[in-house]
């Protein structure tokens, strides 16, 4: 089972039909999952006809686990929609694809997922002739219900007044009545009511592209409140000498995770070859600072640290998992890197999988960071640590942490400027974190180890704890599911960065038997073993010593969520100082 004893559960596998269809369960994007056990997945059924898509839940709470169900292809899009297809049926537009993995919040059941859709929105134009809009959005369940959280119909006017209709959905940071063209990656949902989510526009006077990071409330003023501007390709990057002439602005923004009502980001001056930026935090509120958490040439914790440039941040990824206390993320440094020779998908889309053998007849040679790792930041102490490096240390064996995947929408362009982003090798990294709420956490990541295998680890930090594999290309598919193939193994595995919540981790995995060819998939959940607690351990070194007394007696006083706050309870006084001598010396986690 997993590591520490944890047994695993199915959440869904391939054995079960899908919701409002006669098809079976075939394939699944990584889960999220919030707090109390709610997992949201993005799953599809076989080919070869138009296969079934949607997004769909499980609650763990529940013993006989039904599969819910959010929307899938066959969904009428939700409100503003007034075009039926065909016309005269009755039946309004429906989604056409959910393009990334569903994120649900940490506190609720407040799902987030992105929709590609037929035009929903039909109206008259000033001079008569009518026009169809609205091919993308955001969507989210409030109160259980989908709703429409952004889309493209900003710029939707009414014919004879010339005032916008839907002028909440307009890009803020732009000329009034400006859309916006594509919402890329995947939206979070946070407190509740929130969506944040990173939104391309073409600004209609320079007719340049730019980018963005945005929040919008789904419930406020009936419904109707404005997007909020966060960042933009059109701000400086902070923390630049205010003298400079010119100063560097973001040249890309990445989708944003939230919580605790507070966002980060990465943003750059140059994606592909980063020379400023790093990740931000800010308020979701409307003229946020933007914090620097970590940038583009700070030092590599652990690393030497002789002045020179193989020890600081040249990389750093754009998948970040946020608790609203903890972030986790992957970042390289230094400039050597190893070739790796990816070859072309053979199972999924046809179109893409033809596209591949097109441009990369030969595979993809791919340049990987040679030094890279994944990393923790506490935003309450500002304490910088490791998860795991890559290492030619038999003992650690991580080779590598990033993965890739050609993917992309063959034929893409026209209608509403290139809705879909066309095919292309693009890489990521997946790690998760929880906080254990006394300085310390939990994280786990996905990692290829010295053998080739890949492995979904688990570490508990900060401190010298060694990572364990939970389930690994190795695992038998029995393991994680009883009903798996006799003589399957696990050939690929799952995580994302909304995966792990309060000590609960969801998966997905594919097993194969080689001897027979049969193959099987699903989510699976378990319950991480519980962690010892370090209750005044404030530093969140492992050790409660004459340094945390020290941090208590400096902080003294008022201290809402502070990590010195021990004995939290919103200041810091006697109690911290008996809790830190109550617990006084090594603490094992």
């Amino acid at each position: 089972g997993a590591g520490g004893g944890s047994v695993w559960s199915t959440v869904v596998n391939n054995g079960q039909l899908m919701p409002n269809s006669t098809k079976f369960f075939n394939s699944y994007n990584q889960p999220s999952l919030n707090g109390r056990g709610l997992v949201a997945f993005r799953a599809r059924s076989k080919g070869p006809q138009q296969p079934t898509r949607g997004i769909y839940t499980v609650d763990l709470l529940d013993p006989m686990r039904p599969v819910g169900f959010v929307a899938d292809v066959d969904s009428e899009v939700p409100d503003p929609n007034n075009i039926e297809y065909p016309p005269g049926s009755g039946v309004l537009a429906t989604f056409q694809e959910f393009p990334s993995f569903p994120r649900i919040d940490r506190g609720s059941d407040l799902i987030a997922t992105r929709g590609q859709s037929q035009p929903v929105w039909n109206y008259l134009l000033p001079d008569g002739p009518e026009t169809s809009v609205g091919t993308s959005g955001c969507y989210a369940t409030v109160g259980g219900a989908l709703v429409t959280g952004v889309s493209l119909l900003g710029a939707v006017a009414d014919a004879t007044t010339g005032e916008l209709v839907f002028p909440w959905w307009q890009v803020p940071g732009a000329p009034a009545g400006t859309r916006f063209d594509q919402f890329p990656g995947a939206p979070a949902a946070f407190d509740g009511h929130m969506i944040a989510f990173k939104g391309n526009y073409t600004d209609p006077v320079a007719a340049i592209g730019r980018t963005g990071v945005f929040v919008r409330d789904l419930t406020a003023e009936g419904g109707q409140s404005p997007v909020v501007l966060i960042a933009n390709s059109l701000m400086a990057i902070p923390g630049q000498d205010p003298g400079a002439k010119v100063p560097v602005l973001f040249g890309s923004t990445a989708p944003p995770s939230a919580g605790a009502g507070k966002l980060v980001f990465v943003g750059l001056d140059n994606e592909e070859a980063p020379t400023m930026g790093g990740i931000y935090l800010a308020e979701a509120a409307e003229g946020a600072v933007l914090v620097p958490i970590v940038e583009i040439g700070d030092r590599v914790p652990g690393e030497p640290a002789e002045a020179n440039e193989g020890t600081t941040f040249t990389r750093i990824g754009e998948a970040l998992s946020f608790d609203g206390r903890w972030l986790a993320f992957w970042a390289a440094w230094g400039s050597e890197t190893r070739e790796r020779l990816l070859p072309c998908p053979v199972d999924g889309n046809a179109d893409v999988i033809a596209a591949c053998n097109e441009m990369h007849p030969d595979g993809y040679l791919a340049q990987v960071p040679a030094h890279q790792g994944v990393f923790a930041y506490d935003t309450f102490s500002g304490r910088l640590s490791t998860i795991a490096k890559t290492s030619d240390d038999e003992k650690d064996g991580f080779a590598d942490f990033v993965y890739w995947n050609f993917s992309g929408s063959p034929g893409t362009g026209g209608d509403e400027g290139g809705d879909q982003e066309p095919p292309r090798w693009r890489s990521t990294s997946f790690v998760a974190i929880d906080g254990l709420g006394d300085g310390a956490f939990r994280a786990v990541f996905k990692a290829r180890l010295a053998d080739g295998s890949d492995a979904i680890m688990l570490r508990v930090g900060p401190g010298e704890n060694p990572a364990a594999a939970l389930v690994s290309t190795e695992t038998a598919g029995v393991e994680l599911d009883a009903g798996a193939p006799a003589g399957s193994l696990v050939t690929a595995v799952g995580i994302e960065r909304d995966g792990l919540r309060n000590g609960r981790i969801a998966l997905v995995a594919s097993m194969l038997d080689a001897a027979t060819s049969e193959s099987w998939a699903g989510i699976y959940a378990a319950n991480l073993p519980p962690v010892p607690t370090c209750a005044g351990d404030a530093n969140g070194d492992g050790t409660v010593d004459g340094v945390d007394l020290a941090m208590v007696l400096d902080a003294w006083g008022p201290c809402s969520g502070c990590a010195v706050d021990v004995y939290p309870d919103g200041k810091v006084d006697a109690l911290d100082i008996l809790q830190v001598l109550g617990s006084w010396g090594h603490c094992q986690r």
